[in-house]
């Protein structure tokens, strides 16, 4: 009987249970429509911006399963519409029929918009992948961002055409406003100072800026203006900046809507030429070179307060200025090289900007070159100069750590101790050079960027010095074949970024050439025995994002090559000829087809950077190669499922003496090595250590320069054995932490607690479908004799999660075990089912707190709420809110609150 009453009771509960599902379908009917149509339009923004990189990237190649998302997606958007076309006549029905109510259609309806959001989510989640992979996204300018020379707020002659820039923008009859003026008279600072403006004013929803160059790049224009585009046909008032161009465009070919009926579009066009503004119906307005009191005062700005103390300098500078014919590049330019200088060199410099600029020089050039060749022969050493040059290489962007393997493989650096010294001696160039106005600050991370005209008058430099250049890059160049002895005098050569499908498969006179820069030409596949052999005293060869696929056999003749990167040259698989290259010291392999390090790679014993990441192929390294390496100091290494020997490679990797900087990634953690092999992590200065697959370009770490210490972890299970093999890793530094995809943890304590993991610094949780919170309420706080343990999270400075579907609170425990007083950074994005953020007791000590992002949290309703302390959410959210102005970043809530 008892038996019995145990069975029954057992059914009821699972009866119970079904019957709550079943009821739930009706009560929460409207949540859950309301929720897939919220998902459906996400998921219809997201098809919309991922088609619009495809348009954007014409003739680019796309996986299949693309394609299939893109199918799937119109598939399961066209459901969802016909389901919600259905809403009106059910609750039409159901409030028809009263309290009664027409309940089986209600459950119906409300079963099936549940049914449909598995589906939706994984939709969702895909399309943001695929989002993230391929599509570069050009942010709006902030104000601190784009404009930064304050020098120029007091001249009247930049403010009247701000003034009559901003009245052609207002003008609703206008649509297309231009600004001409000689190079160097300050159009681009202008434009930045106007989208400061504008941004401030609320003028427009969007701006986008795109710089044209010379050479049109129509796909690129088209990348930077894609969001602008989709938001001008959505009716949304934007400006769009063209900026330095040099021949009339065609709007419609750039897809730029423009016309009568894209008037809520404006369009700001930079130039240098009137005729240029009126060809394309613009309304012109010059910005004219400086008179003489507003240069000047933007003398003043730059040298300083010396200029009226010291009474015999003033009329030498008053001198020195005139001769910068009132251009504001080319007065800082000489302002920055002189302000520290004796009289004596004043007056020296002050007769050389009066010589005459060589006749043979353009003219357009020649009022440039006096001033900024002044600037250059008085910066003080080597480093600023050699990098100066090598600048003048590249069309735009330019990348410090290529100028550091430049530098590096050129052997410009005296004295080097060590790759890292040469990236701190190239920072230090660089900054020089910003400061001294002969370069100018980029908004891409890790690069710096060259003016035109800087770069005109730079290769007139080289070509006077031992460094002369020949510089094609970004030409539209479709072949490259030089006859005769014209190379016969250069040492550099750039050909990148062009569209060249051949070289020369003859002998080319360039005896002298040292570096030679050929990448980005993607579909050039061959570089002849000829041409190569040519070549016998290059020490910088980049053929990378080429589509090479064998090394000629004259490779072995270039027994002075000190960097080489091959990088993405995607059918290369044999580099065993590289073995002759004793004098190599960095080498690229990322993205290759290379199946193997060959043993001939151990003869090369000078090798201080090897990178081999993104190898699919690579399934072996010969035992013993690795430790012949033994001046190695940096080394980015990706171990595929199929790569035999990994353990062994990785106690051969930290068996090196000089490592200091190692990027691995295993796929599993059985390929590291247990703690009692002397497997010390500690050694490294940065390191990225990557356990399973995980897409970094959403993440902050650096594509190319070291900036910390890494642990990813991603894996479907985290079990305790993985933990406790990486306690001595956590213990050894407070790296940054990242779980992404793990599925068998609701929160990270104890598991992880336990392991060291309450010391780290940075925590990044992400895609992690089934956590609940960070610390739950079965967690064990208090120790075994009754004392409180120590406080959670009480060395963390930085805490980010995202896609946390399951993510209702951060934690489930009493506050006082809970302390973010160290907390600087916290971003939270897309975790749909948090309510809330902050008890009001944790709020209060959040004095270190500089940055706070949340974004699309669509169920979030507090930031802070009262919690176990009982206080008013509202009011103490209010009082955050107003430390905005403390913050030295921001705090930014969007979406869900």
């Amino acid at each position: 009987m008892a038996k019995n009453s145990a069975v029954a009771v057992k059914v009821m509960r699972l009866l119970f249970v079904v019957a709550r599902k079943e009821i739930g379908y009706m009560w929460n009917c409207s949540k859950n429509v309301r929720k897939i149509r919220r998902e459906a339009e996400k998921l219809k923004c997201i098809r919309e911006r991922v088609q619009e990189q495809i348009n954007i990237r014409t003739g680019d190649q796309f996986s299949c399963e693309v394609e299939d998302w893109m199918k799937d997606a119109d598939t399961e958007i066209s459901k969802v519409g016909e389901f919600l076309e259905q809403e009106p006549n059910v609750k039409k029905m159901h409030c028809k029929v009263g309290l009664c109510g027409n309940w089986g259609t209600l459950h119906h309806y409300g079963k099936n918009a549940t049914k449909m959001a598995p589906s939706l989510r994984q939709l969702l989640k895909s399309g943001n992948t695929y989002e993230r992979s391929f599509s570069v996204y050009t942010p709006t300018p902030g104000s601190l961002d784009v404009y930064q020379n304050k020098y120029l707020d007091d001249l009247h002659t930049h403010n009247s055409a701000l003034g009559d820039i901003i009245k052609s923008l207002e003008d609703e009859s206008i649509q297309i406003t231009g600004i001409y003026g000689l190079g160097g008279v300050g159009k681009t600072t202008l434009a930045m100072k106007i989208v400061a403006r504008v941004v401030k004013n609320n003028m427009f929803a969007h701006v986008a800026f795109t710089t044209v160059s010379q050479n049109v790049d129509v796909k690129k224009i088209k990348k930077d203006i894609g969001e602008a585009r989709k938001r001008i046909k959505k009716g949304e008032k934007i400006l769009i900046i063209l900026d330095d161009v040099w021949e009339r465009l065609n709007l419609e070919n750039l897809c730029i809507p423009c016309g009568n009926n894209y008037m809520n579009c404006k369009i700001l066009l930079i130039c240098r030429s009137e005729k240029l503004c009126q060809e394309m119906n613009a309304q012109s307005i010059c910005l004219n070179s400086l008179p003489l009191e507003e240069a000047w005062i933007l003398f003043n700005h730059v040298v300083g307060e010396r200029l009226e103390t010291d009474s015999n300098l003033k009329p030498v500078a008053l001198e020195v200025v005139k001769g910068c014919d009132g251009l504001p590049l080319l007065i800082q330019a000489v302002g920055n090289a002189l302000k520290d200088e004796s009289i004596k060199s004043w007056e020296s410099a002050l007769t050389q900007l009066q010589e005459h600029a060589p006749s043979n020089i353009d003219e357009e050039i020649r009022k440039s070159y006096t001033q900024l060749k002044l600037s250059y022969d008085y910066l003080k050493s080597e480093d600023p100069k050699s990098c100066f040059l090598l600048c003048s290489m590249f069309p735009e962007d330019i990348s410090l750590e290529y100028l550091v393997r430049y530098g590096v493989g050129l052997e410009k650096f005296d004295d080097l101790d060590s790759i890292e010294d040469a990236r701190g001696r190239v920072k230090n160039a660089v900054n020089i050079l910003t400061s001294s106005g002969l370069l100018l600050n980029s908004k891409r991370k890790g690069c710096t960027k060259m003016h035109d005209v800087v770069r005109d008058v730079a290769l007139i430099i080289a070509s006077q010095s031992n460094n002369k250049f020949l510089v094609k890059a970004q030409k539209g160049l479709t072949k490259w074949l030089p006859t005769g002895t014209s190379l016969k005098s250069y040492k550099g050569i750039a050909l990148m970024q062009n569209h060249i499908i051949k070289l020369p498969n003859y002998k080319v006179n360039v005896p002298h050439l040292e570096i030679f820069l050929v990448f980005g030409n993607r579909k050039l596949s061959k570089i002849s025995n000829k041409f190569i052999g040519c070549m016998k005293k290059v020490k910088v060869l980049d053929i990378s994002l080429n589509n090479i696929s064998s090394l000629p056999q004259s490779f072995q003749l270039l027994t002075k090559l000190r960097m080489l990167n091959l990088c993405r040259n995607k059918s290369l698989h044999e580099i065993s000829i590289l073995g002759d290259l004793k004098d190599l010291e960095i080498l690229i392999l990322d993205k290759t087809k290379i199946n193997e390090i060959p043993k001939e790679i151990a003869h090369l014993v000078n090798l201080r950077v090897l990178h081999v990441r993104h190898c699919n192929y690579l399934s072996r390294i010969k035992q013993g190669i690795i430790l012949a390496l033994s001046k190695l100091e940096e080394l980015r290494i990706e171990f595929k499922l199929k790569f035999k020997g990994g353990s062994e490679s990785i106690i051969e990797i930290m068996s090196l003496p000089k490592l200091a900087y190692l990027d691995l990634t295993v796929p599993s953690i059985r390929y590291i090595p247990p703690q009692g092999q002397d497997f010390n992590f500690g050694k490294l200065k940065e390191f990225v250590i990557q356990i399973g697959k995980y897409n970094r370009n959403a993440s902050n770490i650096s594509s190319f320069s070291w900036s910390g210490r890494y642990l990813v972890l991603s894996r479907r299970h985290l079990q305790n054995l993985l933990v406790k093999r990486l306690k001595k890793l956590m213990e050894s530094s407070r790296l940054v932490t990242i779980l992404n995809e793990i599925k068998n943890i609701n929160n990270m304590m104890p598991t992880l607690y336990d392991e060291s993991f309450n010391n780290l610094e940075h925590i990044q949780l992400e895609d992690c479908p089934n956590v609940s919170c960070l610390v739950d309420d079965g967690t064990r706080c208090v120790g075994d004799e009754g004392k409180t343990k120590e406080k959670f999270f009480k060395e963390l400075k930085a805490l980010t999660l995202k896609d946390l579907n399951k993510l209702e609170v951060l934690w489930r425990c009493r506050d006082e075990y809970i302390s973010l007083t160290n907390l600087v950074i916290l971003s939270i994005f897309r975790c749909n089912k948090l309510e809330r953020v902050f008890t009001v007791s944790v709020a209060k000590s959040l004095v270190n707190l500089n940055e706070l992002k949340i974004e699309s949290c669509e169920d979030l309703e507090e930031v802070i709420w009262g919690g176990d302390g009982g206080d008013d959410g509202s009011q103490n959210t209010q009082k955050l809110l107003l430390r905005e102005r403390e913050l030295s970043h921001q705090i930014s809530i969007f979406g869900g609150c």
